[in-house]
């Protein structure tokens, strides 16, 4: 299912984005070729702290599919698994007593990966299968079948390093026609898998829950556990600071604040608030041009109003700066837009 609302919000951790970067750089792409149409750059790659949008590792993931020439392949060379490429999740999910209280931190804080997908967990006690079910996937077609498979991929080498016991699920379901290259599967994942199902949905022995972990520690369990609530919350905060900013400038069109008088009605120090915003991929002025952008969109399809007085509106002390931003926005002027709108209301008329 596709949230297009949610896919500008910046979760993905950078590292995520440079693992496949470095796989791709291996087999002999080009950054240019990996990060085409991302509105990433090798500068962007070099700050460890900064999140992407999901549309950009949507778009990301898109270009690695056109760049890999045999569908299927990664099921063929799973990358390997060490409880590291997880960060602080990793070693909460490590500390647990039992695979059980494992599998309820990573569903409860995966968010923190930047996951494409919700993630739930129930028991079937009837059919004796633990079940960790993919909700309301961010992405679709071709990129929404590999989020599946790669985490599926994941699953047993994952639990495998968690228990120190080799692991294989009892079943499979994806919610997906059978692709092409289903046979690849069978080698993959080692047990039957169905297509078309209501759900995506990882099935295992309800019995290997109450396996103890070979790293269990309660101290650093809780440690890591409070650590990522506290690094969650900050994300949706955070996350919420552009959202809170848009309404401020929304609530008073024509009379912009400058970033400090922002910062001020948020509670939040000036500096703080650049910071926060440089973490989140995105800056005042980045927020207040798309603000700007709407603004002029909405004046230009609903009101008469003249692109003189639309300028006014939106702060610009000159119109030829309004009609210069406005071209690099939508690539037309005020003037095109507007005349490409009314003969397209005309023909609709006419039809």
């Amino acid at each position: 299912m596709l949230h297009n609302d949610s896919l500008d919000r910046r979760a993905v951790p950078m590292p995520q984005v440079l693992g496949l970067v470095h796989l791709l750089q291996q087999r002999g792409f080009s950054l240019q070729q990996i990060l085409r149409n991302t509105g990433l750059n090798a500068t962007d790659l070099e700050d460890l702290e900064l999140r992407v949008s999901y549309r950009q590792r949507i778009q990301q993931l898109e270009n690695m599919l056109s760049l890999t020439a045999a569908p299927g392949a990664w099921l063929d060379y799973p990358n390997p698994i060490a409880i590291s490429d997880f960060g602080l999740l990793g070693y909460a999910m490590m500390s647990s007593a039992t695979l059980e209280q494992a599998i309820q931190i990573a569903v409860k804080y995966h968010k923190m990966a930047g996951a494409l997908f919700d993630l739930s967990f129930f028991t079937d006690a009837e059919a004796g299968v633990g079940v960790l079910r993919i909700d309301h996937l961010l992405a679709a077609g071709l990129v929404n079948q590999y989020v599946v498979e790669d985490l599926f991929m994941g699953i047993a080498p994952l639990i495998g390093l968690l228990t120190g016991k080799p692991f294989r699920p009892r079943e499979i379901r994806v919610s997906y026609p059978r692709p092409d290259y289903a046979d690849k599967y069978q080698r993959g994942f080692y047990c039957p898998v169905s297509f078309d199902q209501a759900f995506c949905e990882y099935r295992f022995d309800l019995a290997l829950l109450h396996q103890p972990l070979a790293e269990a520690d309660s101290n650093t369990a809780r440690i890591c556990e409070e650590s990522c609530r506290k690094i969650l919350n900050q994300m949706e905060t955070e996350a919420d600071i552009v959202s809170r900013i848009c309404h401020l400038l929304l609530s008073t069109p024509g009379e912009f604040p400058k970033l400090d008088a922002i910062a001020d009605k948020l509670s939040i120090g000036t500096r703080t608030l650049r910071r926060r915003l440089k973490g989140l991929g995105t800056s005042y002025q980045v927020i207040l041009d798309d603000v700007k952008r709407e603004l002029a969109v909405e004046y230009l399809q609903t009101t008469s109003l003249s692109v003189q007085e639309i300028s006014d509106l939106l702060g610009y002390s000159e119109v030829t700066n309004f009609r210069r931003a406005f071209v690099k926005w939508v690539k037309l002027s005020p003037y095109q837009y507007r005349r490409r709108l009314a003969n397209a209301q005309a023909l609709i008329i006419e039809t």
